[in-house]
């Protein structure tokens, strides 16, 4: 699925996802770029490579195929998930990865194309005035990592709530910054870090951490993107829209 190719000028490869074909063909400095259907083309023969799109990018013959997260942050529609005072609930999420192609090495001014083999609904979180652009990430969640079951192009998502107020907490909405996230393979599955998320009450500034865990990942799980935001920030002040304190507080 992720690799690194060489292709010469005048060769082309044809790159199979997982509901469609990218064909790629290297000319002396640039690259044509042609997605299909399987239904298309014939493998046999080469693809009309000039009605797509063409990108100049010099004489480097090599392409970079990797993994990558959503460009926004994700939305979670908590769906009947409550957490007791002093009790903490681990799940899961599936989110859909994205196909980055890059020439000649992984940095941002060479990537060429970003490809969604699953795409996303827009949504919008927080308030009209002050809120951001997102994607929806549904409702759906797994309590074990076994029944998720995660695609060709999907990762998992561990998620770890602890309710440090003295109230009991509805899971309402959730929003996951994924710059912050790195990508993991672990037996065998894509795993994001564990998003850490500590909550002390309506009115206590909470906190979020993004971190590596063994007993989610394994004693050496292999890196293979790391975040997209490049600043070191463990702990990060997130916005608590997302759940909701069902019990007032104690006084």
């Amino acid at each position: 699925m992720f690799r690194k190719l060489q292709i010469e000028p005048g060769d082309h490869r044809i790159v199979e996802m997982e509901k469609f074909r990218v064909g790629i063909k290297r000319e002396t400095e640039g690259w044509f770029f042609l997605q299909f259907d399987d239904q298309q083309e014939d493998e046999k023969e080469a693809p009309d490579f000039s009605t797509g799109e063409f990108y100049q990018t010099g004489k480097s013959n090599s392409l970079l195929i990797s993994p990558s997260l959503p460009s926004k942050p994700l939305v979670f529609k908590g769906s009947g998930l409550f957490v007791s005072p002093g009790q903490k609930l681990l799940f899961y999420l599936k989110i859909p990865l994205t196909v980055q192609i890059y020439f000649s090495k992984n940095q941002p001014e060479k990537l060429l194309k970003e490809i969604f083999v699953n795409p996303l609904s827009n949504t919008w979180f927080g308030n009209p005035d002050s809120g951001e652009p997102a994607f929806s990430l549904g409702n759906e969640y797994f309590l074990n990592p076994e029944n998720a079951q995660p695609g060709s192009y999907e990762a998992l998502c561990p998620i770890s709530i602890n309710n440090n107020s003295t109230g009991v907490l509805e899971v309402e909405r959730l929003i996951i910054r994924v710059e912050n996230l790195s990508l993991y393979k672990s037996n065998g599955k894509i795993v994001t870090s564990l998003v850490s998320l500590d909550y002390k009450g309506k009115d206590v500034i909470s906190s979020a951490s993004y971190q590596y865990s063994k007993s989610i990942h394994g004693e050496k799980a292999e890196v293979i993107a790391k975040p997209q935001n490049s600043m070191d920030r463990n702990m990060l002040k997130i916005n608590f829209h997302f759940i909701k304190n069902i019990y007032k507080s104690e006084q």
